[in-house]
């Protein structure tokens, strides 16, 4: 038993959101034998008119469940409408993320920056900050924000100003790419932001900046020292 293991939460607005912002970093707590735990909010895709929406939740359902296979993690997907999180009382999401906090307890919290393009990213990222608010009895202690390649870097807001790396082995690349093969049907072709290179190229830059082979990148929402015993 790893008596130092952490217990971590990933929490993405959209089936796919969770690898292209921290597939690599989701290995690397893998690899150090963390706990690791996915909730994906929608499976939904009401963006794609003309497609049946329970074939694309049920495919999508069912990426989500074969990457957490992939990571070893447990899963949920909530039912959230894809492009309407703003359509929802904001108090439900909160809640749907508050219930995976207590059940799953984690230390580490990772999901979208406010800095978002994507309503439904942004939505997610204040749900998140307010189910993981340092009350007493919270466990969490890190709260991360990663990017998305065709929505972070468009936002129209405050950019995205990552100030935590994490390098990224080889190894834990390689899962990655295979995450991102398995939700195939989200990725795009070059010169797509979402592509196969593209995101590899990104991995790379921002290994470059902190002098390694390759990183994530992330803002830091919150990050409470723990008090002394």
């Amino acid at each position: 038993m790893n008596l130092t293991a952490r217990s971590v939460l990933a929490v993405a607005a959209h089936a796919d959101d969770e690898v292209l912002g921290a597939g690599g970093t989701l290995a690397e707590h893998v690899r150090a034998g963390d706990r690791v735990h996915v909730l994906v909010l929608s499976a939904s895709a009401t963006s794609r008119p003309g497609q049946s929406q329970d074939a694309i939740r049920a495919h999508r359902t069912d990426c989500v469940r074969q990457v957490a296979a992939l990571y070893g993690a447990e899963a949920e997907v909530a039912d959230f409408p894809d492009n309407g999180f703003d359509t929802v009382a904001r108090l439900r999401i909160t809640q749907t993320v508050e219930e995976a906090v207590r059940r799953w307890r984690p230390d580490v919290v990772y999901t979208h920056s406010v800095a978002d393009l994507s309503l439904d990213h942004r939505i997610t990222a204040e749900a998140t900050a307010a189910a993981t608010r340092p009350q007493p009895g919270c466990l969490v202690r890190t709260v991360l924000a990663w990017e998305v390649r065709s929505a972070t870097e468009w936002g129209t807001g405050t950019p995205f100003r990552p100030t935590w790396f994490q390098p990224l082995t080889p190894q834990a690349l390689a899962v990655k790419e295979q995450a991102l093969k398995l939700y195939a049907s989200e990725m795009r072709p070059w010169p797509h932001t979402r592509s196969a290179e593209a995101l590899l190229a990104a991995a790379r830059l921002r290994g470059a900046q902190i002098g390694c082979q390759a990183a994530e990148a992330f803002e830091v929402v919150r990050h409470t020292v723990t008090a002394p015993t």
